[in-house]
């Protein structure tokens, strides 16, 4: 375990506004209203919730997950968000074109999916044990990587995402650090880090702080690194590509950096949903790209390697792809004559 305490994991909370800025007026009064009278009641219930699932079967949460998600669904409908979704669905999905019938189905189980992965992380630390989990690809992988050199892995937003760092570091036994986005939510931060605390995993937010403890844990110490490499950055997700420009700095790329100044391997994980409450973590063989430079920039060619490999896997499983929803493809009208929307 790194010498680190798991307060440096934590996501920087909000100053909580005096309780008597809710009749204040104009920009002040909205977010004193909004945090005492919006997020902390839907806080309080969001983390009774997940407490009680806690001690319910591992099957419950994301069945109850997909009774509430039609809820869910209609909620936030005129939310432009939603219908970036369905756009997405329309120009990505591996069957298109898709006519409504079809459309309507996906859109319909990418938000029953998204709404099981929130529910799961209330039993994440045990799913492993439940036998609900498969693990695909490392024996093989294992037995061919260097002794005493770090990992380096890269992964996507795909199922129950959480569940990578608990498989990486408890099921492959490495001892990992990695990096977060905290959530919009300071209760449901909370959640992910009392989580992460229970099945040991130092997964720290961005900053400088956190870049300096990922360079000195893995390129001074050796400890294993884990990235999400279709993090949102700029309000946008830039990996995959899909015929887009390949990213020239956010996480492809420290991972990319971090796997040719250790000469750690870089290897491909990510996790999909085969059924109700069952899983499978699959890691793919380390990624093969010109390290020396003798063919061009070797960060370059290594990012185009990450995206050659997951571009595929995303499209197909596109309907799990949790960050479907910050994706912003050329062509899409953000606003329609059909009444007002919210982005989101």
């Amino acid at each position: 375990m790194p010498d680190v305490s798991f307060d440096a994991t934590r996501a920087p909370a909000p100053d909580a506004p005096p309780y008597l800025a809710v009749f204040a007026r104009g920009e002040t009064g909205r977010q004193a209203r909004r945090y005492h009278l919006v997020e902390t009641p839907s806080g309080f219930f969001k983390t009774a919730l997940h407490d009680l699932l806690r001690r319910c079967p591992v099957w419950l949460a994301p069945l109850i997950a997909r009774r509430l998600a039609p809820l869910s669904r209609f909620r936030y409908r005129r939310r432009i968000f939603a219908r970036r979704i369905d756009f997405n669905l329309a120009e990505l999905h591996p069957r298109a074109p898709l006519d409504a019938a079809d459309l309507e189905a996906a859109s319909r189980r990418w938000w029953t999916g998204a709404g099981e992965v929130l529910a799961e992380y209330a039993t994440l630390e045990r799913l492993r044990s439940a036998g609900r989990v498969e693990i695909e690809g490392w024996e093989a992988i294992r037995a061919r990587l260097p002794i005493g050199t770090p990992v380096v892995f890269a992964a996507v937003h795909l199922g129950p995402f959480e569940l990578v760092f608990e498989v990486v570091r408890n099921g492959l036994g490495r001892n990992i650090v990695a990096t977060w986005q905290p959530e919009p939510s300071r209760h449901a931060n909370e959640i992910l880090s009392r989580l992460r605390v229970r099945y040991g995993c130092h997964i720290f937010p961005p900053g400088p702080r956190s870049a300096r403890y990922l360079h000195r844990l893995v390129v001074g110490e050796g400890f294993d690194a884990l990235l999400f490499v279709d993090e949102v950055r700029d309000r946008q997700i830039h990996l995959p590509a899909f015929g887009r420009d390949l990213p020239t700095r956010g996480n492809a790329v420290v991972a990319v950096k971090l796997a040719l100044k250790t000469g750690a391997p870089l290897v491909p994980v990510h996790v999909v949903r085969i059924g109700p409450a069952r899983y499978r973590f699959v890691a793919s063989a380390p990624l093969d790209f010109d390290r020396d430079g003798a063919n061009g920039d070797p960060v370059a060619r290594g990012v185009a390697a990450l995206d050659r490999h997951f571009a595929p896997i995303v499209r197909a499983h596109l309907e799990q792809w949790y960050m479907l929803r910050e994706l912003r493809l050329p062509g899409f009208v953000a606003h329609i004559d059909k009444g007002p929307a919210r982005d989101q």
